[in-house]
C-alpha cells in the first residue's frame, strides 16, 4: 500500500477554480512528480551551461563553422529516437531514466579532453542518444503521477523547467568564466571544464533524485514477449506497432505533424535570427539579444498562462491548433517590420503561441494515449520534430541565399522571405489542424453519465412545461 500511495496522483482541491491557480505549485513540493520535476530542473540547468561551453569549445576548434558540429550532433539522433519509445514501454521507466542520467554524467566529462570536431560530434551524438532514451520514459510517466485535471499544469511546469532554465544557464556560464579569472586554481582547470564538471554533477544529482521515486513498471502483455530472453523480434514488433498507432490515430497524428510543421517553419527564426537583427533590422548583436529575450519571455508566459487559467472546457487539440495559428501569423508579421522593438513585440507573441501549443500538444497526447504505448508515441513525436528542426536548420540559410533579391517588396530580402515562408507553414499547419479535428467543435467532451443526466433533465423540463400548459388550458 505504501508504494501505491506514494505513486498516486496528488489531488488538487482548487483545480476547477478560475483564475491563477497558486495551489498547483503543490505539485512541485512533494510526491513523485515533484521529484521528477526537480531532477529535470537540475539537469536542464547543467545542460544549458554545458551547451554554452560546448559552443565555445567548438568555436575554438573550428571557428564559426565548427559551432554547427555539436548542434548537428544533438539533432541527428532524433531520426532514430523511436527506439527510445520501445525501451520506455518495455523496461522499468525509473531505472531507464537513472541509467541515462548517470551515463550522460560520465559522457559529458569526456568533453574535457576533446581536441577535434570529430570527437566533439561523437560525444554530442551519444549524449543525445541517452537523452532520447530518457525523454519517452519521462513523458510516459507523467500521467501516472498526476490527475487528468493536473495534466496541463504538470506539462507547463515541466516545460518551464526545461526551457525556463535557459537564462539561468547563461548566467551560470558567465559565472564559470569569471571563476576561471578570479581563482588561480580554477583558472588552471579552465572555465569550460568547470562547466562540464558542473553538468556531470547535475546529471548524477538528477539520477539520484529519480532513484528515490516510486514509479510503476509498465506491464508487457504475453503477446509482446519474445520466445526467449534475447529475442529481438518482440521489440521490433513493438516499434512497428507504435508506428502503426501514430499513423492510424487521427488526433495523435495531428498533434505530431502539427508540432513538426511548426518547428520546421519556426526553425528559420532560430537560424536566421542573428543575421535578421544585424542585416535586416540594423540592430546589431544587441538586437539579437532583444529578440531572444522576447522569444524566451513569450514562451515562458505562454506555458504558464495555459496552466494558470481554467481551460478544462476546451479541447486540448483545438487550443493547440489555435495556438499554431497565432504563432504563424506573428511570425509573418515579424518578417516585415523595420524596427527591432517592433520585431521583438511580434516575436514575443510568437513565443506566447509556441508555449501554449507545446503544452497543449503534450497534454493532448498524455490524455489520449494509453500507458502501454505512450512511450513509443512520444518517441515518435521527438523523432519527427527533431528531424523537422534538423531539416529547417539545414535549409534556412541556403533558401535565404537562393531567393535573395527575387521577390517583390520587403520580401526582396532573402532572410525576410524565409521568415515569411516559415510563418506561412506554421499558419497552414494550424488551419489544417483545425480542419482535421473540426468534429471536436461540434461535440462536447461529456461522459455517458453526463449525457444521461442532461437527457433526464430535458425530459423533466418538457414534462413540467406540458403540465403548465395543461393547467392554463383547464383555466
Amino acid at each position: 500500500m505504501g508504494a501505491a500511495a506514494a505513486a498516486a496522483p496528488i489531488p488538487d482541491i482548487v483545480s476547477t477554480r478560475k483564475g491563477v491557480n497558486i495551489e498547483s505549485l503543490r505539485l512541485i513540493r512533494r510526491g513523485s512528480f515533484a521529484r521528477l520535476w526537480w531532477s529535470g530542473t537540475v539537469s536542464s540547468l547543467g545542460d544549458w551551461v554545458a551547451l554554452f561551453a560546448t559552443i565555445a569549445l567548438a568555436n575554438e576548434i573550428g571557428g564559426v563553422t565548427g559551432i554547427i558540429v555539436p548542434l548537428v550532433g544533438r539533432l541527428l539522433p532524433g531520426i532514430f529516437g523511436a527506439v527510445g519509445g520501445v525501451v520506455a514501454d518495455r523496461l522499468d521507466r525509473k531505472w531507464t531514466m537513472v541509467i541515462a542520467d548517470l551515463g550522460r554524467g560520465v559522457l559529458v566529462l569526456f568533453l574535457i579532453v576533446v581536441d577535434s570536431l570529430l570527437e566533439l560530434f561523437v560525444i554530442s551524438f551519444f549524449l543525445e542518444v541517452l537523452t532520447l532514451i530518457r525523454q519517452p520514459a519521462r513523458e510516459a510517466s507523467i500521467p501516472n503521477l498526476v490527475t487528468e485535471e493536473q495534466l496541463v499544469t504538470a506539462n507547463s511546469l515541466s516545460l518551464v523547467s526545461a526551457y525556463g532554465t535557459f537564462p539561468l544557464g547563461s548566467i551560470g556560464w558567465s559565472v564559470a568564466a569569471k571563476i576561471g579569472e578570479w581563482i588561480p586554481e580554477a583558472s588552471a582547470i579552465g572555465s569550460r571544464n568547470l562547466a562540464f564538471i558542473a553538468d556531470a554533477a547535475t546529471f548524477v544529482i538528477s539520477g539520484v533524485i529519480v532513484a528515490t521515486m516510486t514509479l510503476e513498471t509498465p506491464e508487457v502483455p504475453d503477446d509482446r514477449r519474445g520466445d526467449h530472453r534475447f529475442d529481438f523480434r518482440a521489440p521490433w514488433q513493438d516499434l512497428k506497432e507504435g508506428i502503426r498507432f501514430v499513423a492510424k490515430e487521427k488526433h495523435v497524428r495531428v498533434i505530431i505533424l502539427g508540432m513538426a510543421a511548426a518547428l520546421f517553419g519556426g526553425g528559420s527564426l532560430f537560424v536566421l535570427g542573428q543575421p535578421f537583427s544585424v542585416d535586416a533590422l540594423n540592430a546589431g548583436d544587441s538586437g539579437f539579444g532583444v529578440l531572444l529575450t522576447a522569444l524566451g519571455t513569450g514562451v515562458g508566459l505562454g506555458m504558464l498562462a495555459v496552466a494558470s487559467f481554467n481551460i478544462s472546457g476546451l479541447r486540448y487539440e483545438m487550443f493547440f491548433a489555435l495556438s499554431l495559428i497565432v504563432t504563424g501569423v506573428a511570425t509573418m508579421f515579424t518578417s516585415v517590420v523595420d524596427t527591432v522593438f517592433g520585431a521583438g513585440g511580434w516575436v514575443f507573441v510568437v513565443g506566447l503561441g509556441a508555449g501554449g501549443a507545446y503544452v497543449m500538444g503534450f497534454s493532448a497526447l498524455h490524455e489520449q494515449v494509453a500507458d502501454e504505448i505512450r512511450g513509443r508515441t512520444f518517441a515518435a513525436l521527438f523523432t519527427v520534430v527533431r528531424t523537422a528542426l534538423l531539416a529547417s536548420v539545414a535549409l534556412a540559410g541556403v533558401v535565404a541565399a537562393t531567393i535573395d533579391g527575387r521577390l517583390p517588396g520587403p520580401l526582396d530580402d532573402g532572410i525576410r522571405a524565409v521568415l515569411m515562408i516559415g510563418g506561412t507553414i506554421i499558419l497552414l499547419s494550424g488551419v489544417l489542424s483545425v480542419w482535421t479535428i473540426r468534429d471536436l467543435i461540434k461535440g462536447q467532451r461529456l461522459s455517458p453519465e453526463a449525457k444521461r443526466s442532461l437527457g433526464d433533465a430535458s425530459e423533466a423540463f418538457s414534462s413540467l412545461r406540458g403540465r403548465r400548459r395543461s393547467n392554463r388550458d383547464d383555466k
